[in-house]
């Protein structure tokens, strides 16, 4: 599995591009800001985007979908079953008052839950950052996409009104089960492994 980072926007949101050997392609996250880095680069490699896949609702992660879905239009979208309210209601995105525009997703979308797979993704609950936030596992190529649960040396935040600090816990200790050669990458920081952030997380106690 291939993998190029895009680090886009006001809040560093990380996107992932990654294709397998048919150049059959997986989109994880898409912010709004300089979109057109990952259209162009799709297009050099002569990709096909087949799969859009959201770690969560938040506009720094979902404000570009309509851009990349206008281009991409036969692309499916996933999201979290539990987050699928953000993508048409700007308040619970807080598109409204971060990015100040009242984003609304204008296409279809099929809702995700554990243990769904997706191409060669396992589907992994993560609630915490928010009620649907997700993480996904490719057991061939050890690689988990993290969202805002898991970061390098850090998690996601647990204070909107839709997150919930017990829960985020909890699910950094199903994460941390995963073998440890396993590499995250999360929606705001560098790469790590799950073997270190299980060191980093039980000195902090967490597990």
């Amino acid at each position: 599995m291939n993998i190029k980072r895009f680090y886009t926007g006001g809040f560093m949101t990380n996107s992932y591009l990654l294709w397998d050997e048919n150049n059959e392609a997986y989109l994880f996250d898409c912010e709004g800001e300089r979109i057109d880095k990952i259209i162009d680069f799709i297009d050099e490699k002569n990709l096909e985007l087949k799969y859009i896949i959201l770690t969560h609702g938040h506009s720094d992660h979902i404000c570009g979908l309509n851009a990349v879905k206008e281009v991409y239009p036969e692309a499916k979208v996933f999201i979290g079953d539990e987050d699928a309210e953000f993508l048409v209601d700007p308040s619970k995105s807080h598109s409204n008052y971060i990015f100040g525009i009242n984003f609304i997703y204008k296409g279809s979308f099929k809702r995700i839950k554990d243990g769904d797979v997706i191409g060669k993704f396992l589907v992994i609950d993560t609630p915490g950052h928010t009620r649907g936030s997700k993480c996904f596992f490719d057991k061939e190529s050890k690689i988990l996409i993290s969202g805002d649960t898991m970061f390098r040396r850090s998690f996601g935040r647990y204070d909107f009104p839709e997150s919930s600090g017990e829960q985020l816990f909890n699910s950094l200790r199903r994460l941390c089960k995963l073998p440890s050669e396993t590499v995250v990458y999360s929606g705001h920081t560098e790469s790590t492994t799950i073997g270190e952030e299980r060191i980093f997380l039980t000195s902090l106690g967490i597990i």
